[in-house]
């Protein structure tokens, strides 16, 4: 049979061969199998763009998130008419006007060994020091043994090691044929943090030793220990930089959420501009979106507008009154001014309505509701309609392969027949060319 294929057409002069099976073939794939690869090519592109738009509510969502956080809504920020003191401030901060004089700096104790040494040589005597820090129940004492081989840098070593990183041993060379002296260091600051030494070793005082930090806020007198303050003003951390005096001004700060809003309502209408563009029918030209006339994708995109059109706050305000005008095409158009205005007039106005009343029923709480159960809950508009859309492209995929091998059966059966009827066909022109022959020589011998 092979052979006959091979030679397909040769018996029937051209009448039955391949390119009539290629052009019957050809006609039955455009009616049959055609269709079938247009409806793939357009539930993959239906795909993509299922995935653009749920991307565009995921990126929407971002921005929600973070204009639902209240610190947002509270954020400070602190100013200073000097460099004595730096300050940072979180939403707890309460604003207002300050007046602020660093007296002292809180201060280290620091002391320096009366004797020198050698950096690597061994003290040739043996003894011991006992280093205290600290005041009443908080106070402690350290001994440090010190052996005969022991060199300087060994001293140093066993103090770092055995006084709970409450002291820091160090060493300076000051020159001198044994230069090198033994420094001590309280690691914090403040009065109480001041060291004794007692022992085989002496040590002189550096500097005025440990002292607490003396500040004068608004006329009132205050000591710390430290030179970081936590705990002078509500929702402030203050650092001492240097002795002088600065006025700090604390201001709310909404420099946040106006970007947030600017970044939500970017976000907002691209995801407008998505769904709309995929769901439009152009009567003049015809053309339609991807998703014209799918009630799934209407429904998410109402779903979105409506979490904000439909909210009001509690003194019967809408989106409107906050500067969110929402624009025949769907977009929101921002009046900065008229928000920056409400927040000026009745900040908390503005939190109530878009965070709600402790956190709940605010536009933006209906928004995640809604992208909720948009993109995620196990029904949503959008993931029910991404299931869908891979349903369909299994099923087409499989209609295909089994459409194409139905037809290249058929056509391969074909192939067969045309071969017995050339062959048939190969043998009636033998014979008939057979007849015809014997029929001329009668003829040329009776001539």
């Amino acid at each position: 049979m092979a052979g006959s294929l091979s030679t397909l057409g040769i018996g029937s002069k051209g009448a039955l061969s391949y390119d009539i099976i290629d052009q019957l073939k050809n006609a039955d794939t455009a009616s049959i199998i055609k269709p079938i690869e247009n409806k793939i090519e357009l539930n993959t592109q239906k795909q993509d763009k299922l995935s653009e738009l749920t991307k565009l509510v995921s990126n929407l969502n971002t921005e929600v998130v973070a204009l639902s956080d209240p610190a947002i809504y509270d954020s400070k920020t602190a100013e200073t008419s000097s460099d004595v003191v730096s300050i940072q401030t979180d939403s707890k901060a309460k604003t207002g006007n300050y007046s602020l004089e660093v007296v002292n700096l809180a201060t280290k104790d620091i002391k320096e060994s009366q004797t020198g040494y050698a950096y690597d040589e061994a003290l040739m005597g043996a003894g011991s020091m006992t280093l205290t820090i600290g005041t009443g129940d908080d106070q402690k004492s350290f001994t440090i043994g010190v052996e005969s081989t022991d060199s300087i840098k060994n001293i140093v070593k066993k103090i770092n090691e055995s006084t709970d990183s409450l002291i820091e041993a160090s060493l300076i060379n000051v020159g001198g044929a044994n230069p090198y002296h033994i420094v001590l260091k309280s690691a914090n600051t403040g009065a109480s943090n001041n060291i004794t030494v007692s022992g085989d070793f002496a040590f002189d005082q550096v500097g005025n030793g440990a002292k607490d930090a003396t500040i004068n806020l608004d006329g009132i007198n205050i000591t710390r220990s430290s030179n970081k303050i936590d705990d002078l003003i509500d929702g402030a951390s203050i650092t001492l930089e240097k002795e002088g005096k600065t006025n700090i001004s604390i201001k709310q700060d909404n420099s946040k959420l106006l970007e947030g809003m600017d970044k939500f309502i970017k976000q907002y209408n691209a995801l407008t501009e998505g769904f709309t563009e995929s769901t439009k029918f152009d009567k003049d030209t015809k053309s339609r979106g991807l998703f014209q006339g799918n009630s799934s994708v209407r429904s998410a995109h109402n779903m979105l507008k409506d979490a904000l059109i439909l909210t009001t706050s509690k003194d019967k305000k809408t989106v409107n009154d906050f500067g969110l005008e929402m624009q025949r095409d769907g977009t929101i158009k921002f009046d900065k001014t008229k928000f920056e205005q409400m927040l000026k007039e009745n900040p908390q106005s503005v939190e109530d309505f878009f965070r709600g009343t402790n956190g709940r029923d605010g536009a933006f709480n209906r928004l995640e509701s809604a992208i909720f159960d948009i993109k995620t809950s196990s029904n949503g508009v959008l993931k029910s309609l991404a299931k869908n859309l891979e349903d369909d492209a299994t099923r087409l995929q499989e209609q295909q392969k089994a459409s194409q091998k139905r037809l290249d059966d058929r056509y391969s059966i074909m192939a067969k027949k045309f071969a017995s009827y050339d062959a048939v066909i190969a043998r009636l022109n033998s014979q008939g060319d057979t007849l015809t022959a014997m029929i001329d020589a009668e003829l040329a011998k009776k001539n």
